[in-house]
């Protein structure tokens, strides 16, 4: 509206007489009486005082407009670094919680993806969603209900031109959701290759397999590029082809509204036209903006269906709401009749019937995929049984509290999983708790303390990504130490000494002796001569138990233990 009096200035629309007031008539519209009241005050204040007066008012409608806009977006930039930091935390919290074959089915740099790209495209979209659900509706319904005012034909014939404009842009729209959905998994692709090769840069130089390695990364890096420039060419048309049909619906307003001021219909003036066009103007930048964040919400819908399916997975281990506080192990943990499945056609174990008693050492030994490390898993409840039950002291496990059940157990893996932390925080990593004179009871009950206090800082170095800055051995005696400081009432030992040197080994297996001391300990062993000193040992094969016994009885039984045995000793 502030248009009006530059024009009434400029082009000498007032029609009064120099010094003479117009009076106002009740039967004139809004318009005209504001149009009216303009006229008097450019007479009394003369054009020049007149033309610096509504300037300075445009300058202070504006100041308003901008400030406006500063204040909303600062408010803006909470909720969006809070749904970026809720996002990744939802997701984190997730993560924690999903069962063990996930990992196994999904690549780590997708997983990164998601939390990473995925979460700021939401972001973004959520930013965009704001806008036009708080901006840009009333910056364009008020102009529009203007527009309806100066002239309600010619509006009607904008509202029928603008939807076919609409309905191009959301049809690019809606390509472009499911391009940006492939180019988020492609960029996943592309950031595992990253990781598997930073992680296994020993063995590609080792094997001369830079070439083809590069060679691998170029070719997905491109296909990612491809999609990215397909992806980003499509998003940026929505400003220039929301602009370009904009200036069509002009072009057909100028058509439509000439043809109504040469007929004179409906009392449209030039006057009142150019005010139509410059309000109409003012509809151009929040549609361009609606139609910009069109293309970002589904592109933001297209991030969050993947993340979605990371929240959405089902966690596997549920805890029942009524769980059971879980008592101290007192007699035997037994297997009745387990079978589990990763898939409903391939079976990993079958009815396994197993007692293992407090304070018993139990050896599980077999060939590749016997289902050793599913039965270890099943005993710290990382897969719950498709079939059976595991109980402990006469209770089903899946009764108990999840939390508590796990603290009763603790568990040493062939790979030494460390975390880039402090010695002494890796160490109380299962008892946070701990004394400082129990962790260093228990660094030296696993032969760890005497090249701990030769570190550094001692137990307050930082010993890298999983403990790069330290030896095999050292590494294995430090998980020892963290298994032995959680003090566990079953222990689970995977294959703990296989991926160490002789002299390694032994060092390794004493600070084993010592953990496993008036402790019930399930014993996976690739090694046979480990495990000799146990209790029972169980031979599986298939997914069953094939043999049970002690040493001597399986050698004697000249079974599938002592054809094993004997390869070993060959060996």
């Amino acid at each position: 509206m502030t248009v009006v009096p530059f024009l009434q200035i400029i082009f000498n629309l007032q029609s009064a007489p120099p010094n003479q007031n117009q009076t106002f008539n009740a039967h004139q519209s809004i318009i005209e009486q504001l149009n009216l009241w303009l006229k008097n005050q450019i007479i009394e204040w003369g054009s020049f005082n007149s033309l610096v007066f509504f300037s300075c008012v445009l300058v202070i409608m504006f100041l308003l407009k901008n400030l406006s806009l500063y204040i909303a977006f600062t408010g803006l930039a909470h909720m969006r670094a809070g749904i970026s930091s809720h996002l990744k935390q939802l997701l984190y919290h997730k993560l924690l919680k999903l069962p063990m074959h996930f990992y196994s089915s999904e690549r780590k740099g997708d997983i990164i993806t998601r939390v990473t790209n995925d979460v700021r495209e939401v972001e973004w979209s959520y930013i965009g969603v704001m806008e036009m659900c708080l901006k840009h509706p009333f910056t364009l319904l008020i102009p529009f209900g203007l527009l309806f005012y100066i002239s309600w034909p010619l509006t009607l014939f904008v509202v029928f031109v603008l939807p076919i404009s609409g309905y191009i842009i959301s049809r690019l729209a809606k390509r472009l959701k499911s391009a940006a959905r492939l180019g988020t998994k492609q960029l996943g692709d592309v950031i595992s290759q990253f990781e598997e090769t930073i992680g296994g840069i020993k063995i590609i130089k080792a094997f001369n397999a830079e070439k083809r390695s590069s060679d691998q990364f170029e070719l997905k890096n491109n296909q990612h590029f491809r999609l990215t420039k397909k992806v980003l060419k499509r998003e940026y048309a929505a400003s220039p082809l929301s602009e370009f049909m904009g200036s069509i619906v002009i072009s057909s307003i100028l058509i439509f509204a000439g043809r109504l001021i040469l007929k004179n219909d409906f009392g449209l003036s030039g006057e009142m036209f150019i005010m139509y066009i410059a309000m109409f103007s003012q509809l151009i930048p929040p549609a361009k903006a609606l139609s910009e964040n069109y293309f970002r919400l589904e592109k933001g819908m297209a991030s969050m269906e993947r993340i979605n399916e990371i929240l959405d997975y089902d966690n596997g281990i549920h805890q029942q709401k009524d769980a059971l506080d879980v008592p101290d192990f007192k007699n035997h943990l037994v297997f009745n009749d387990v079978s589990f499945s990763y898939n409903a056609n391939t079976p990993v174990i079958k009815n396994i019937n197993l007692t293992l008693n407090k304070g018993e050492k139990i050896a599980i030994v077999g060939g590749s995929g016997a289902g050793k490390s599913t039965l270890a898993d099943l005993v710290l409840r990382f897969h719950d049984p498709i079939s059976g039950s595991i109980m402990l002291d006469g209770i089903d496990i899946r009764s108990l509290a999840l939390d508590g059940y796990r603290n009763k157990l603790a568990v040493v893996t062939q790979e030494a999983l460390l975390f880039n932390d402090t010695v002494e925080n890796n160490l109380k990593l299962g008892n946070p708790n701990a004394s400082q004179s129990d962790m260093i009871e228990a660094a030296k009950q696993a032969n760890a303390h005497s090249f701990i206090e030769q570190m550094e800082h001692g137990y307050q170095t930082l010993i890298g990504e999983r403990g790069g800055k330290l030896s095999g051995g050292q590494k294995q005696r430090l998980t020892i130490a963290r298994a032995i400081l959680s003090h566990p009432e079953i222990l689970v030992l995977d294959e703990a000494t296989s991926a160490l040197d002789s002299e390694s080994e032994k060092s390794v297996n004493d600070a084993l002796e010592k953990l496993m001391e008036n402790r019930t300990s399930l014993i996976i062993a690739h090694r046979l001569s480990t495990i000799q000193n146990a209790d029972k040992i169980l031979v599986m094969s298939h997914g069953q138990i094939a043999e049970t016994g002690t040493h001597n009885e399986l050698i004697k039984k000249q079974g599938l233990y002592h054809s094993m045995y004997k390869l070993q000793s060959l060996g």
